[in-house]
């Protein structure tokens, strides 16, 4: 229950710049791609995704974010948003260089879940982004999100600090940083 008060401590995350092999998954390697996907595509899995909206998935696609999906055989089993020109989460707001990404809205469908896709398709991403000149990669996770601190771990991302996001009755947003390391 809200009262009003939202209190958010998060790390602001570095990806993508230790070196790293490449995340072994459960299943047959070349059984799966990596692509970027469009509205269509999201409507597919969209009664399969319960944390995320269709309609917010399709608000991020029509703001210019593109949606990279890990497939197998056709079927998306997780997908990732990438935005290129600002990091908004709770009341911060960055806008983004030239050779920058801001990673967000991870996500596996649960049947696929326990298949270490997640730190595959992070892995990928990595590839693409700095193929396009993007090396300086960023990401946030919730403090209390243990699957996404867990699978950025497996990836030697490096936190930048810690911080904590107070919004006060919507009116009142704000940011403290509590750690940098």
């Amino acid at each position: 229950m809200r009262i009003g008060i939202v209190i958010t401590p998060y790390y602001w995350v570095q990806e993508g710049t230790n070196q790293i092999e490449i995340p072994e998954i459960d299943g047959i390697i070349s059984d799966y791609t990596v692509e970027f996907i469009e509205a269509e595509d999201l409507i597919k899995i969209g009664e399969n995704i319960r944390t995320y909206s269709l309609d917010g998935m399709h608000a991020y696609l029509n703001a210019g974010k593109k949606c990279l999906a890990l497939k197998y055989k056709e079927e998306i089993t997780s997908f990732m948003f990438i935005d290129f020109a600002q990091c908004n989460f709770m009341s911060m707001n960055i806008t983004l260089k030239s050779d920058e990404a801001y990673l967000t809205h991870m996500y596996t469908v649960e049947s696929f879940r326990g298949r270490n896709l997640a730190p595959y398709l992070r892995y990928k991403s990595y590839e693409i982004l700095n193929g396009m000149g993007r090396d300086k990669i960023y990401s946030v996770s919730v403090l209390f999100n243990a699957s996404a601190i867990r699978y950025k771990q497996k990836l030697n991302a490096k936190n930048i600090k810690l911080l904590l996001s107070l919004e006060i009755f919507k009116r009142i947003k704000c940011n403290f940083t509590l750690k940098t390391y």
